[in-house]
């Protein structure tokens, strides 16, 4: 069985959450499937004078809503143990 992954993302104030999930190969494919989010979120709202993205993030949760992993739009990603 193939994990579901969701992907929320939050400006700090709201959250914008995933209902849908992406079927995904383990932590790996999840990790990346992330860093190709925001990466194209970034480029969609690339004029900082329309957006600041510094107080943005990405929780990336199992089909259990368990936290995996976060990352803030920097790409720094802090597991969910630590």
């Amino acid at each position: 069985m193939v994990p579901r992954y969701f992907f929320h993302f939050s400006d700090g104030k709201r959250r914008f959450s995933d209902a849908q999930g992406v079927e995904l190969n383990g932590m790996a494919s999840a990790r990346a499937h992330a860093i190709r989010q925001v990466r194209d979120l970034k480029a969609a709202m690339c004029d900082p004078g329309i957006q600041d993205l510094s107080g943005w993030s990405m929780t990336v949760v199992d089909a259990d809503d368990h936290i995996i992993f976060e990352t803030g739009f920097d790409l720094k990603v802090t597991s969910a143990g630590g």
